[in-house]
């Protein structure tokens, strides 16, 4: 089969892309160019070997059945990083970046105003692939460098062992140093304060888990009644891990925010809510502080 011939048969062309250059490099293919998809249309009659045709047909199968791709070729972009995930972790999504992007910004201006202390305790709890603390440690880099004065200790908890040792897999990738600690919500976490907590939590209803999502982990996505039981108890345990000055960071459902705001008053009366919208200038990320 050459590479023209594979490309017609799927009729998502840019689906089949992605898994033909997957299939090519997983088999190690040797040519004097690197394999992206560039090369696929510069090198329409490259005849590809039989066992990177079995490849690619097996993933197009796969992926005929509703396997999201990024579960067929173990990766997924965040944040302008390359993640390994597989079935054990919730596949990272555009929207979660705001967590990212929100976390970077405390950082940056509590360092930039001196308004933390010396030694900064970070806390992603949930953290699935490690995608969220990954990133943010990836890119605080640039700032340590001309405040070489602060310490920044990064945690990372989840309660499924698979993923944390996806998420400990990412870290070896980009190089970061990560405590990776097994825990349900704060059961197992050190007994310090945090400046910084982001919690990823699931927060779906299990009547909103659609078809789409059967092939990700229910455990990452099911929260409970209303979608909100995991997150009341995050909130209702968070108060005794907060330093004074800390910030939490939430991803919601846009549907929840009335009730999400009654918990917070609940359980975090003394902290300031504020909700962030995404790029559909939906609801979806609260920040208590």
């Amino acid at each position: 089969m050459k590479i023209k011939e594979a490309l017609g048969l799927e009729n998502f062309s840019l689906e089949a892309e992605v898994l033909l250059v997957y299939s090519l490099k997983h088999e190690n293919i040797k040519t004097q160019e690197q394999i992206t998809k560039t090369f696929l249309y510069t090198n329409p009659n490259f005849k590809l070997s039989a066992k990177a045709e079995k490849k690619f047909k097996k993933l197009i199968e796969k992926r005929a059945t509703g396997v999201p791709i990024a579960y067929l070729i173990y990766s997924k972009e965040f944040f302008g990083l390359d993640f390994y995930v597989d079935k054990n972790v919730l596949i990272p999504r555009p929207e979660t970046e705001m967590l990212a992007e929100e976390g970077l910004k405390f950082l940056e201006l509590g360092i930039r105003n001196q308004e933390l202390g010396k030694t900064i305790n970070i806390l992603d709890l949930g953290a699935g692939s490690g995608n969220i603390v990954i990133s943010i440690a990836k890119n605080i880099k640039k700032t340590i460098i001309h405040n070489s004065s602060f310490i920044i200790h990064f945690h990372a908890s989840d309660i499924s062992p698979q993923a944390l040792k996806t998420a400990q897999k990412n870290a070896e990738k980009h190089k970061v140093k990560i405590s990776f600690i097994k825990s349900d919500l704060f059961k197992n976490l050190p007994q310090i304060k945090f400046d910084l907590i982001i919690a990823n939590l699931p927060y779906l209803d299990p009547n909103w888990i659609s078809k789409q999502l059967e092939f990700e982990p229910k455990d990452a996505l099911d929260g409970g009644r209303d979608g909100l039981k995991i997150i009341e108890e995050f909130l209702q345990q968070a108060k005794n891990h907060l330093n004074k000055k800390s910030t939490l960071l939430l991803e919601i459902d846009p549907g929840q925010v009335k009730k999400i705001k009654k918990l917070v008053k609940k359980y975090l009366p003394r902290k300031k809510l504020s909700i962030i919208k995404d790029l559909s200038q939906l609801d979806r990320i609260v920040k208590i502080n």
